[in-house]
């Protein structure tokens, strides 16, 4: 009966060793799990302070820290089709190039004066003054008139100013457009325009004087410039019209 019962007890504990076994298994996995987490942590936990430790001692004030590219504007040129070709483009219907230029191109012009011109236009050459006695460029036309003689505007426009100079007396600016300005100097000290007035051409706007000091030792004349766009040109080409 001992033998039989030692052997139930036996068989019993054989039956429960397995699950013994299994028990430990699960036990040790769950405590490498734990330990391998703990261990994880912890790490991370010790980066943090490392990256404290490295970056700590920076200061980004500094000149030889970088702080960012530059902001560039890109300087590609478009291509070529995508520039509209402004030569190319006709004009519109009706319209003409001196339709800009009326004055340049169709205006009436006349010379201010019927005489004969007595010193040319010397286009930046030097010249020798008679009177100043001294080479200079003369910058207009002198043309003969006997003094009271009319003057008349050689072209359509508004009177841009009427002055005194020391040298060359009386003198009026009439403004034409187009960039073309014409002057009369050595008027008579009456003038009969103002500034701001619209006048024709041929209308009256002083007479012959004796003001020019500059050109005193010449017989009477009328002392007549022209500008286009701020420089000098020929007068006697500008009252021309093609």
């Amino acid at each position: 009966m001992k033998k039989q019962g030692f052997a139930k007890v036996r068989a019993a504990l054989k039956g429960k060793g397995f699950i013994f076994a299994l028990a430990l298994s699960v036990l040790a996995v769950g405590a490498s799990t734990y330990y391998a987490y703990n261990s994880v942590m912890s790490g991370f936990g010790e980066g943090d302070a490392l990256d404290e430790e490295l970056f700590i001692g920076v200061d980004k004030n500094q000149d030889d820290v970088p702080k960012g590219a530059p902001v560039t504007t890109s300087t590609t040129p478009a291509p070529a089709s995508a520039v509209p070709d402004e030569t190319t483009t006709p004009p519109a219907e009706g319209e003409t190039e001196s339709a800009n230029n009326f004055f340049a191109a169709r205006a009436p012009r006349a010379l201010p004066v019927e005489g004969e011109v007595v010193w040319d236009y010397s286009d930046g050459e030097l010249v020798k003054s008679e009177t100043l006695n001294l080479w200079q460029t003369h910058d207009g036309v002198d043309i003969a008139a006997e003094e009271g003689t009319e003057v008349k505007s050689a072209g359509e426009g508004t009177v841009l100013n009427v002055w005194e100079d020391a040298l060359w007396g009386i003198c009026v600016s009439v403004d034409h457009g187009d960039g073309y300005v014409s002057s009369y100097c050595g008027l008579e000290i009456s003038v009969p325009v103002t500034i701001g007035q619209q006048v024709a051409c041929g209308d009256v706007i002083g007479k012959v004087g004796v003001t020019n000091q500059c050109e005193c030792l010449l017989p009477s004349h009328l002392h007549f410039e022209v500008k286009k766009d701020g420089s000098y040109i020929d007068p006697m080409i500008f009252a021309e019209v093609e």
